[in-house]
């Protein structure tokens, strides 16, 4: 894998290793049964650094919900398959790239990015099936980025085709992740805490995956089983802020006009009720991903470094912050510099692409303009294996891409303009194309200088 000088042989074979292996250490299949422990008459869940144990429960009520659903579903059945206590027929919501049957589950296959009539009959599916649900259930939710897409409950007076339309106006416009969440959480049925409405009084426990950066439980999947901070006059800011508020439908201004006024109509916040009985584990996220990587690059002598975590910028933004931060600093090369997070871009053309796809050319760009001599292999890409409305999870470009870009008569400038970075990608061969992964915990670049 690396030379006696410390360099890299095969580069981009060796980003896309260390990325692979990110992967697998927040696969379900790999880390849940570090969470859950079962004999035949308990179950026990961690929290932090510590068991809880339930002991009296009559039953448990699964429900697998996000892009990782189904690895979460088959590895919770091989964990409790010796489990004396009652286990329902669960529930799995999850994408069409990811969809399989597992045995005792019934699956919705949701609309991601953009929500479906499926995920809304989920969400009513999900509505009566907790209906059933006592004092001393157990309702586990497995609980993975994507959520918020895949399982959509408005509110009475809004349509799913409201929901829809405003969920593209929102991703479309540049605001991040938690800004969406909240506009989305407070057109919601389900949505902001407001699924705990379904399961109160039962015991509640949710094992998450998590795609947000911080891991704030409030945001991943909108906050299904979490107090939501956030309030009607700030989803109004939110819209002000990105220009929507004229753009969105009469029925959501409506709406969000008399929540601001009405505060019953606010979701619940940590002092209700309904979270009394509830537990939050996070199992695996953005930075477990990226440390795991650098484990790896240690055990294997590569030297590499965890460079920027938490990432929350606009794609133009971060590749100028990441040239600035190597014309700046100290780097003793050759070295793997590993960084995370999520992306956003503000889409103004009609080309077809993602995050990290426009990531990888405003990075090439920047480069061959201020740091043209520089030698690097970038790999830029989705842990859940899909970027954007595309089959690619991301991009691997060098120093030497620039020149395949002239010598195809690329205008690189026009293309990012039209946000068509997947066919430009193509052209150059450049795309990361591989199968869904069983996971989501946003996106992860690792950039080799040397």
């Amino acid at each position: 894998m690396i030379k006696r000088s410390g360099a890299i042989q095969s580069p981009d074979k060796t980003l896309l290793k260390l990325f692979n292996h990110g992967i697998s250490n927040v696969q379900s299949k790999n880390i849940l049964c570090n969470f859950i422990k079962v004999n035949q008459s308990s179950i026990a869940i961690k929290v932090s650094n510590r068991f809880i144990q339930y002991k009296k429960i009559n039953s448990i009520y699964p429900i697998c919900i996000g892009k990782a659903s189904v690895d979460m579903a088959e590895t919770f059945n091989k964990i409790t398959k010796k489990l004396n206590v009652l286990v329902h027929q669960g529930v799995i919501v999850v994408n069409k790239e990811n969809a399989k049957k597992v045995n005792s589950f019934k699956t919705f296959i949701g609309g991601h990015p953009i929500p479906n009539e499926n995920g809304l009959k989920a969400a009513k599916y999900i509505k009566k099936y907790l209906g059933n649900s006592k004092k001393n259930d157990l309702v586990l939710v497995l609980l993975s980025g994507g959520g918020s897409a895949l399982l959509p409950y408005p509110v009475e007076c809004l349509s799913l085709q409201d929901k829809i339309l405003i969920n593209k106006q929102l991703i479309e416009s540049g605001a991040d992740i938690k800004e969406i969440n909240a506009v989305r959480k407070h057109l919601s049925q389900i949505k902001g805490g407001n699924l705990l409405k379904f399961t109160y009084p039962s015991k509640v426990h949710c094992l998450i995956l998590s795609d947000v950066v911080g891991d704030d439980l409030s945001s991943i999947s909108s906050g299904l089983t979490s107090p939501d901070p956030s309030t009607f006059s700030k989803t109004k800011d939110i819209l002000l802020k990105y220009k929507l508020w004229k753009k969105i439908p009469t029925s959501i201004k409506t709406y969000i006009e008399e929540g601001v006024k009405n505060k019953e109509l606010e979701t619940p916040k940590k002092n209700n009720k309904i979270f009394s009985n509830v537990k939050n584990s996070v199992i695996g996220s953005n930075y477990l991903c990226i440390k795991s990587i650098h484990h790896f690059c240690k055990d294997n002598k590569i030297k590499s470094k965890i460079w920027f975590k938490d990432i929350e910028m606009d794609v133009k933004k971060l590749s100028l912050n990441f040239y600035q931060n190597l014309k700046k600093q100290n780097i003793i090369k050759p070295i793997v510099l590993i960084s995370g997070g999520e992306t956003t871009v503000n889409i103004r053309g009609n080309g077809k692409g993602g995050r990290n796809q426009e990531f990888a050319l405003h990075f090439l760009k920047i480069m061959k303009a201020r740091l043209p001599k520089q030698k690097y292999f970038l790999l830029s890409a989705g842990t859940d294996g899909r970027d954007g409305p595309t089959d690619a999870a991301g991009a691997i470009i060098n120093d030497q891409t620039y020149k395949i870009l002239k010598s195809n008569s690329i205008n690189l400038e026009k293309e990012l303009k039209n946000n068509n970075s997947y066919e430009v990608l193509k052209k150059l061969k450049s795309l990361v194309i591989i199968n869904g992964t069983n996971t989501n915990v946003a996106d992860v670049q690792i950039l080799y200088v040397f």
